[in-house]
């Protein structure tokens, strides 16, 4: 062989690794082209992902305007805010005024009168003491001016809410004196059950007690409007005085009696 050859092919010989060399080089870039591919696939499951995310976040905002919505809810279901019966009752179609209405037994004195009681379930309206039938019933005949009535009619209120919350179902009312109609704010501001306002015309003040006489005189009927229980305070003061504690348990005692019949 020449020389000249023998230059030939040792030059081709070490051209040789240099051009596999440059083609590794160029799978290799392609290996990372694929990889640059793979990343920009990532990147579109991440947009994916942001998708979600806006799914969820509308979800989540859906659902919190649909809980606003819910609690906007303002019906009432609960029981009336007022005090008393619910509905009146007239005057019996036969009834007659009872010979003895301080003798128990006896039933009570027939007549209606207007109910000035704000709190009361039937304010503004003229009813029968039938309105109260159904339970044990306390009537008081009072005089609003009257400062010992004032005090007692305070006392009344806590026995009534003590029993309430007993759990016992009963029924206060108090008959202020007619001619009183001026000071009837006297009672309002110290007592949430039912106030009837006494008129000249109906005098029911007079048809449960001696004319002129009753002051502060409280009457405890039945749930059948019968009369349990009389107490004339005039006559029996301090056994009935409720500022202390031996009068308040005679009238406690004497409405559950009533209530066990």
């Amino acid at each position: 062989m020449t020389a000249s050859l023998r230059f030939f092919f040792a030059g081709a010989l070490l051209l040789l690794p240099a051009c596999q060399g440059i083609t590794v080089t160029n799978q290799d870039a392609g290996s990372e082209s694929d990889d640059i591919g793979e990343s920009t696939g990532d990147s579109t499951d991440v947009g994916s992902d942001a998708t979600d995310a806006s799914e969820t976040t509308d979800t989540a905002t859906s659902d919190t305007t649909t809980d606003t919505g819910s609690s906007t809810d303002t019906t009432d279901t609960g029981p009336l805010d007022c005090t008393g019966p619910q509905g009146i009752q007239p005057l019996p179609a036969d009834y007659s005024q009872p010979a003895t209405p301080k003798a128990p037994g006896s039933t009570w004195a027939y007549f209606e009168l207007v109910d000035f009681q704000p709190q009361s379930c039937n304010f503004g309206q003229s009813y029968s003491l039938e309105t109260f039938k159904g339970r044990v019933t306390l009537v008081s005949l009072m005089r609003s001016t009257c400062m010992i009535c004032q005090g007692t009619i305070e006392k009344l209120e806590q026995m009534y809410q003590q029993l309430s919350d007993e759990g016992y179902e009963v029924w206060f009312v108090v008959i202020n004196q007619h001619g009183y109609d001026a000071s009837q704010q006297e009672f309002i501001d110290r007592v949430s059950f039912p106030l009837l306002q006494d008129r000249v015309e109906v005098d029911a003040w007079d048809l449960m007690n001696i004319p002129g006489m009753g002051t502060d005189d409280m009457y405890i009927y039945g749930a059948d409007g019968i009369l349990h229980s009389y107490f004339n305070y005039a006559a029996n003061n301090p056994s009935i005085d409720l500022k202390t504690q031996a009068g308040w348990d005679t009238v406690y005692n004497a409405i559950l009696d009533a209530l066990q019949g």
